[in-house]
């Protein structure tokens, strides 16, 4: 069960922290992926939420399925009341109420039905805290090649630049060289939009990581790792298994259960113990003057009201198709994000083989080939510029496709339960 898988104690969290607050002070300039999730462990506000949660759900266990508190009762006559042996001073009682047997039993088993729910909600936090972490980083790590590819193509401009400015000034068209400089400025436009789209990327990953953006690295790199296709079926098996979601899910429909024969078990009566105490004062004439008395008390509800009692039933049956529906609807939508993250998985992986292995290749052949005819006059400059732009466009299409792959992984390890780490790269 869930619940017997306890989290460290504050302790050896607090020496964690510790230990991993040195070893980012020590390793800034290369922050891997594993680095990071471990930091949002040790660190994430969100979890110790969800932890704190968890340990109020456990410990309501233990009051559950108690006996409700007694009550003592004092009674004081500011006048004697005369009897036979005396003058009645005060009343002492002491009342003990007794639920029906079988509710202190079901009360208990739907505080812990509870906590089991809350426990799988801390793991899919736990889950998507590291899907966050994941996804940003992968982005971080997409937008570094993207803006090295993008200051490779400024070069590349650069290069032909100076070429068309000697033609230029041989004698050669101005137009070449002012569309030349439409697309450096082009090119120069887009390199800085990726650079303010890597500063959002970096305050957002420095906020799950709950550290300062001064403090991370400038360094992002790609995990290299796939599922196997052969995984694939097994996946969608895992999935009802292992999902967070949908174990907490069945922990309250077997809670909706047991409040449904909470409900019915309230048709039945508790009862009360007590014992009377009655303190009375020695004035009195009889042989047993003074003699203080005391009593044993009995009383029991009646659950008469039949009305209130179907209403409670009625409304715990709801409830409990409730969330019985709420369970499928959950789990179809995760079986089909499931197939989608998979037919993504696939379709980008290949993408991203073909791209690496053949259009990137022949497009930089194609380069060559466009800038030593432009130098022989064989062709225009835009189609240079398109050979330039061709080059960049695939490249960032390439790592584009990369990062998909990644985030698509992070997302179905996500949905299956299994933290995403570099422990399980290759």
């Amino acid at each position: 069960m869930l619940l017997k898988i306890r989290f460290s104690d504050t302790g050896r969290c607090a020496v964690a922290s510790a230990c991993l607050g040195l070893l980012f002070q020590n390793s800034l300039s290369a922050l891997t992926l594993e680095q990071a999730l471990e930091r949002a462990e040790a660190q994430s506000p969100r979890l110790e939420i969800l932890h704190e949660r968890q340990l109020a759900a456990e410990a309501a266990i233990g009051s559950a399925g108690t006996l409700p508190d007694p009550k003592l009762q004092l009674t004081y006559f500011g006048e004697s009341v005369e009897t036979r042996t005396g003058p009645q001073e005060a009343i002492y009682a002491f009342n003990q109420t007794v639920p029906w047997v079988p509710k202190l039993r079901t009360r208990k088993t739907l505080a812990s039905r509870h906590a089991e729910a809350v426990a799988y909600d801390y793991a899919g936090g736990h889950e998507r805290l590291l899907l966050e972490v994941t996804n940003v980083y992968v982005e971080l790590a997409y937008l570094q090649k993207a803006i090295e590819s993008t200051e490779a193509n400024l070069s590349l401009i650069a290069d032909t630049y100076s070429i068309v400015e000697e033609q230029v000034k041989a004698g050669a068209s101005l137009n070449s060289l002012l569309r030349l400089e439409v697309d450096r400025e082009r090119v120069r436009d887009h390199l800085e939009l990726l650079k303010q789209q890597a500063i959002r990327q970096r305050a957002s990953l420095a906020a799950l990581l709950n550290m300062e953006d001064s403090e991370l690295n400038q360094s992002f790199f790609f995990p290299e790792r796939a599922i196997p296709a052969a995984e694939h079926e097994n996946l969608q098996k895992q999935l009802d298994k292992t999902n967070p979601d949908l174990l907490a899910l069945r922990q309250r429909i077997l809670g909706s259960e047991e409040q449904l024969q909470l409900s019915r078990l309230n048709r039945y009566p508790d009862f009360t113990f007590g014992l009377t105490y009655i303190q009375v004062g020695n004035e009195g004439m009889a042989s047993d003057a003074g003699k203080d008395p005391w009593a044993l008390t009995f009383a029991v509800n009646l659950p008469i009201w039949e009305g209130k009692n179907r209403a409670e039933i009625r409304a715990a049956s709801a409830n409990q198709r409730a969330v019985e529906q709420l369970y499928r609807e959950q789990q179809l939508k995760l079986k089909a994000e499931l197939t989608a993250l998979l037919s993504q998985v696939s379709d980008s992986a290949q993408r991203s083989d073909r791209y690496r292995e053949m259009l990137i290749p022949l497009a930089e052949q194609a380069l060559e080939n466009s800038r030593s005819a432009y130098e022989g006059n064989q062709i225009s400059v835009l189609e240079l510029i398109d050979s330039e732009r061709a080059l960049l466009e695939l490249n960032l299409t390439y790592w584009r496709a990369v990062a998909n792959v990644l985030q698509a992984e992070a997302s179905i390890n996500a949905l299956i339960g299994n933290a995403y780490s570099q422990k399980n790269f290759q």
